[in-house]
Order: C-alpha cells, then structure tokens, then sequence
C-alpha cells in the first residue's frame, strides 16, 4: 500500500524532492532536476510523490520508527512484482483505501521518510522516480514505466520544433504499447539510449584543435545500466521487427512503420553509424504500403512518421556514395506531397523546398560524368539548384506556420532564422557536392556564404527555441570552415548540443569534423570535403 505525498501549487518554486531530502541547494529545473541527473541519480521530481506506508523513518523525531500503518498492512496479502504484472503501489490513493496517519506520523515530512525496497529484480533500472497509475501501463515492470515516462516527459520534446503537449503526434505512441510489444520494447530502447546519454557526466575524449588539449570521458553506473537496458530492449524489439515485417497487415502498417522509425532514431540516439540504413529501406517499404494519406487528425500521427522518414533519406541522401544508394520506393514527385505534411512543426525546422533541393543536388552529384557535354548539362542543373535555393522566401514559410492555431504563438524570428541557416547549408552543398557548379562559381561563393552561414548561426544561441535543429547547418559550417577561429565556434557549439539534446550522431559529426580538419590541415586532401564523407566506410547520417 501506498500513500501520496501531494504537491502544492507554491511547490512549483520549491526544491526537488531529493534536494529538500538532502537539504542541497536545487537548481530547480523543471521536469526534473538537472543537479540530480549530474550526479547519476534518480531526480524525484516536484510532483506527486509515492511513498511506502509502513517505511522506516531515517532522520527527525520518528528516527527507527515505522509508521502507524503497519496494523492495515498486515490485514492484507503481500503483492510481489514481476516483471509483467504491477504492484500494489501503482494504485492511486483513490483507488485503494489508505488510513489517516496519526498526528505523530503526520508530523514526519518528506525528508524524514526513505523508500523501502523489497529487492530489485535484476533486469530492472533504479526505481522511478514515481510510479505511473495509468491502466494502460499497470502490466508493466518499474523500469519500462520509468522509460516510457522518459519517453513522454523528454524525448517526445526532441522529436517537434514547438512542444504542445496534446499536440505532439509522437506521444499518441504511448497507448499503443498497450497491445504492440515491438513498439513498446523499440520505445523504451530509444528512451534509455537517451537517459544514458543524458546523465552520461561527461563527452567522449576528442582533441578539438592541435594544442587545445581533450575532454575524459567518464562513465556513472546509471548511465551504464541504462545503456544495458536500452539494448537488452532493442534487442527484443529486433526480434519481433523480424515477425512484424512478415505480418505487417496481422500487425497493422502503421504500427511497423512506428517501430522502423524509431530504430532510425535509436540508431542515430545512440552514434548514427551503419545501422540506420536497413531500417530506413525498410520504412521505405512500409510507406508504399501505406501510400499518401489525405490528411486530418486520425492521419496526423502517421503524416509526422513519414515526414520523418523521408527528411532521414534525404539526408542519408547527401552522403551516400553512387554505388550505396537508399532505396526509396517512391517516385521523386511523391517527395513533396510527403514533406509538406508534418514539417510546419518538424524538429528540423527546415522548408520543404529545401529538402527538396537537396535531395535533387545529392542525386546531381552522383551523376557520372564522360564527356564535356554531360558536364555542362549537369552544371547548368546544378546553377538552377543553386539559383532556386538562393531565392526562396524564408519569411513566408516561417509565417505560414502560424495558420496552425497550436502553432500561432512561435517565435517567428527564431523560425526564420533557423529556416535561412538550413538554405544556406543547401546552397554550400550544392557547390561543394557538385564539381561542375563549383567550377562555375569558383572558390569565393562558397567562402561568402561559409561566413554568412557561420555569422547567422552566432545569432541562434542554446537558449532559442529552434537551437536543437541547427545541427545540421552547424555541421555544414564546420566542414567548410578554413579559420581557426570558425573552427573552435562549431566544436564549442556541437558540444553545447550534446548537452542539451543526448543524440550520439552529434558525437560522429564532431569526429567527422575532427577528420576533415586535419587531411586539410595536413595537404593530403584531394577530393572535396563532401566525397571523403561519401566514403563507404563512413555510412553515417547527421541530421
């Protein structure tokens, strides 16, 4: 048996559980609290707080003493939990009866009660800093409940440009859990691989300049047990992802198409190297299957997927050598219908048109060319990209988002911003990525909009809004970056977003960077940036 520890309103300004315990100055960050996940332990948070009646008083008056409640909790038979059923704890106060403290047992607060364990099932993570009552999750085992609850409270965040709660797509996944396991084990992988590398202490070592020395990598046992049950999960969902593909009408489409998206994700969650690309083809597959939806609410989950899906193959797109390329299974002429759907509030934050443009110029770029004319042909196809992405109305795209009337209140500045850094990117990357227009244009194009690139991204700093979807820009910059200077600003920046966003492929762009910098620096260099990153051995995506 339970009993809560209700919150207050004026508890909102207050210290997190753990701190009021410990009586540690809080940082106060909300939902949980930062303080705690640096210190490799479970934050409470400020909310409802479950705790056993009948637990062991460690500190104040009542020290060795256990609560009055003892007396009913002999009346009733012990639960024990498994790792598919739940316990008795995860009723609420309304569900089960709970007797009236006694004025002594009243006078006991928070921090001079601690949680009594009744043993920690070895394939489970810490206990959750509360325990979810919901029927949906109640066959559940603590850990998944904590996970998901990660899930909901932190990655679904990750996963839009502006964060409504009602209305983010990403949280409907939740409820399906229910009767989908695969979807259930791929989105408790995900959300571990992220709390593993949320409250990982510190960056892998990497030497960012010659002479700037290197960050130690350090390691804390929750990070570790985190990581361990983010694969011990994954590799049940690849189990049934197996069964799942060849019942995908007994199954449900969508619900397959969920899981391949979020092994995309897990993949890049975790290093975005090698493993995306299958899962990538795969949700290919699963959206021809599907086909376009015609939009409204019942179709808004899986118009955010698909959108998804395709951003991913248009970046894998861009990297990907001739002779490697990512089966798409849909016509070129389905990629906007596809984009334009769910990006008004993608976690991009990048137009369409842009996406568009890009995936044209990786294709340009992988054109063969034999003679003079084909080079000319793939020049002037390669100009009319460049000119198209030079002259598109940014402004316009960012103020058709406020139509959307969950939408009308984001920062427009912060919108357009973003959306000018992702053109520029594409206008670089067609110059770098095809040889024909670099060759019209010559090296100073390139060179000025590097530096209007890298002057625009100082003006997006990590406090704005739509700073998670600069990555990409950030590492377009980085790469075409010639100055010592400019070189420090990206690292320092693709640090910063490994703080604040736990993907593990911001770790792969940061090694990509460190490789270019010094085949440049060295003079070995003798392709352009964007082919040594087409290199097979590479297979990396960055978004």
């Amino acid at each position: 048996m339970v009993q809560a520890a209700t919150r207050t309103t004026e508890a909102l300004h207050q210290k997190c559980h753990n701190c009021r315990r410990q009586r540690l100055r809080c940082d106060r960050s909300y939902p949980h609290c930062n303080k705690c996940l640096r210190a490799g332990k479970e934050c409470l948070g400020y909310g409802q707080l479950f705790r056993w009646t009948g637990a062991v008083a460690s500190r104040g008056k009542l020290a060795g003493k256990t609560s009055s409640a003892d007396a009913v909790r002999q009346q009733q038979p012990a639960s024990t939990e498994t790792n598919n059923s739940s316990p008795s704890s995860s009723l609420s106060s309304s569900q089960r009866p709970s007797p009236a403290p006694s004025p002594s047992a009243r006078e006991a607060e928070v921090d001079d009660w601690q949680l009594v364990p009744h043993g920690r099932i070895a394939d489970e993570a810490p206990p959750s800093p509360y325990i979810l009552a919901d029927p949906l999750v109640q066959d559940l085992s603590q850990s998944y409940r904590h996970y998901l609850s990660h899930f909901t409270n932190q990655v679904c965040k990750d996963l839009v440009s502006f964060d409504v709660a009602d209305r983010n797509p990403f949280r409907s996944l939740v409820p399906l859990t229910r009767d989908n396991p695969i979807l259930q084990h791929i989105l408790v992988a995900a959300a571990a691989a992220h709390m593993s590398n949320l409250i990982r202490p510190s960056l892998p070592a990497l030497t960012l300049l010659p002479g700037s020395g290197s960050i130690t990598p350090t390691t804390n046992e929750a990070s570790r047990l985190a990581l361990r049950d983010a694969l011990v999960a994954k590799h049940k969902a690849l189990r049934l992802m197996y069964r799942a593909v060849e019942n995908v009408e007994t199954v449900g489409a969508d619900v397959v198409l969920a899981a391949s998206l979020f092994f995309i994700n897990l993949e890049l969650i975790e290093s975005g190297k090698h493993g995306w690309k299958a899962h990538l083809e795969g949700a290919g597959r699963i959206m021809s299957l599907l086909g376009p939806t015609q939009g409204g609410p019942t179709n808004e989950l899986r118009d955010y997927m698909s959108s998804d899906c395709f951003s991913y193959f248009v970046m894998a797109s861009a990297f990907t050598p001739p002779t490697s390329t990512v089966q798409t299974y849909f016509e070129s002429s389905q990629i906007p219908v596809m984009l334009g759907r769910a990006t008004a509030n993608s976690y991009l934050c990048c137009p369409p048109q842009v996406l568009e443009i890009l995936y044209a110029a990786a294709q340009l770029s992988n054109v063969i060319v034999e003679d003079d004319d084909g080079a000319r042909q793939v020049g002037a196809a390669g100009m009319d990209l460049l000119r198209q992405a030079q002259t598109l109305d940014i402004a316009a795209w960012a103020i058709d988002a406020l139509a959307i009337p969950y939408l009308k209140d984001i920062p427009l500045e912060s919108r357009i911003k973003v959306g000018t850094s992702h053109r520029l990117a594409a206008c670089l990357y067609i110059i770098q990525a095809i040889e024909s227009v670099h060759d019209i244009v010559g090296p100073g194009l390139a060179a000025e909009l590097n530096r209007e690139l890298l002057d625009l991204l100082v003006t997006i700093p990590p406090k704005d809004p739509n700073y998670k979807a600069t990555s990409w820009p950030s590492f377009i910059a980085g790469a075409g970056a010639k100055d010592t200077e400019s070189r420090i600003m990206i690292m320092d920046r693709l640090q910063t977003f490994v703080r604040l966003i736990p993907w593990g492929f911001l770790y792969t762009a940061m090694e990509a960077l460190q490789m270019i910098w010094s085949l440049d620096s060295s003079g070995t260099a003798e392709k352009c940036w964007i082919q040594i990153l087409k290199d097979p051995k590479m297979n990396f995506l960055i978004v």
